[in-house]
């Protein structure tokens, strides 16, 4: 059954056609997707609802939920995936808030900030070299210090940042919806260089090979060199290359490859160095929202048609039947092991075999 008119989906959508043609509207309220991370076996998500959860990833079971279940109250929704670094785990929420919680108990460490909020969080959180990264929908993406959630840097954009920042050596890379690409000193926090391009860009900037690659809202995948920047911008991309419909998640790269996924529901595999076809598309009966997730020669490929595909990297030859979900599936697979996790709308998460995409224990649905 097909889901693209679930009220959703239309309303993330919608948002984003309104600030594309330039609208001013309030960064809203999405309840659209929760991502996942799993480290070891434990399983780390959000839900809509405001609670941040570890599942035993291993058969579901709740080992903790923040806030407690005697708590009526939650937080802000969580959309992005949490982060993990040695025992603690960084969350980010729709509050405003940055939570640092324990991961063997769920307890809080701290929360950024202390007092007021920042604009809602979309973002996955990004650590590289002891700092926290967190984009907004307040325009600004922040540099926290791991410790104590001590602000150290900041930047602004014109408009919402909801795709997760790149960060190489001490460089960050940020896209907006402001319809630019930022390349960003991360000691000095000035710009090097900004990119422009025709529409807003919603999924974070992939960086590799030395070049930084972004899909936008005009249905094109840009490639960006930012050796070429003449006097703090680039004025042209290095390569380009255009899909059906609007490119709402980050490209992902492997080795040579660039794969993109686009709301043309086809799936892309391109020369990462050229942007020239290396396959024949892989085309999915819905809408690709979320980046695809690549393990072992093989792509996990999801939509908001609430199906999960299973490719093979090279040719996009499908390797097993799909899994249907029933609802849709807006945020990245995630592998780890034999196995491979999905988030659906409703906050009900499945565990299916990485090979089969058979399922491996009942779904859960949180907070139930």
């Amino acid at each position: 059954m097909k889901l693209i008119n679930s009220k959703t989906v239309v309303v993330v959508l919608f948002v984003a056609l309104v600030s594309t043609l330039g609208g001013c509207v309030p960064a809203p309220a999405t309840s659209a997707w929760s991502s996942l991370l799993v480290a070891g076996d434990v399983l780390y998500t959000g839900s809509q609802a405001g609670r941040i959860y570890a599942l035993n990833a291993t058969n579901g079971v709740e080992i903790w939920r923040y806030p407690p279940a005697s708590e009526k109250a939650g937080i802000g929704a969580v959309q992005g995936a949490p982060v993990l670094l040695d025992d603690t785990l960084y969350v980010g929420s729709e509050d405003g808030h940055v939570y640092a919680l324990d991961i063997e108990t769920g307890a809080q460490r701290w929360v950024f900030p202390r007092s007021d909020s920042i604009g809602l969080i979309y973002a996955d959180l990004v650590i590289a070299n002891g700092v926290l990264y967190v984009c907004s929908s307040d325009n600004n993406v922040y540099a926290l210090d791991v410790a104590d959630g001590t602000q150290i840097g900041k930047f602004r954009a014109e408009n919402w940042i909801w795709g997760r920042p790149s960060v190489v050596g001490d460089k960050v890379y940020v896209a907006s919806f402001d319809h630019h690409v930022y390349g960003l000193d991360a000691n000095t926090w000035q710009k090097d260089w900004e990119f422009e391009a025709g529409a807003a860009f919603v999924g974070g900037p992939t960086v590799s090979g030395g070049l930084v690659y972004c899909g936008a809202l005009d249905g094109k995948v840009y490639a960006l060199d930012p050796s070429k920047a003449v006097n703090g911008r680039i004025q042209e991309p290095y390569r380009e290359f255009e899909t059906g419909h609007w490119v709402w998640a980050s490209p992902l790269v492997v080795e040579d490859t660039l794969y993109v996924g686009s709301l043309d529901k086809k799936l892309y595999a391109l020369d990462a160095a050229e942007l020239t076809r290396k396959a024949v598309e892989f085309s999915t009966d819905g809408m690709i929202t979320a980046a695809p997730a690549y393990a072992n020669g093989l792509l996990y490929v999801s939509t908001e048609s609430g199906h999960l595909y299973v490719l093979d990297a090279t040719t996009l030859e499908e390797k097993a039947r799909p899994f249907e979900a029933g609802k849709p599936i807006l945020s990245s697979p995630v592998v780890a092991g034999d196995s491979v996790y999905i988030s659906v709308l409703g906050d009900t998460i499945h565990a299916l075999d990485a090979q089969t995409l058979a399922p491996l224990w009942p779904s859960v649905t949180l907070g139930r």
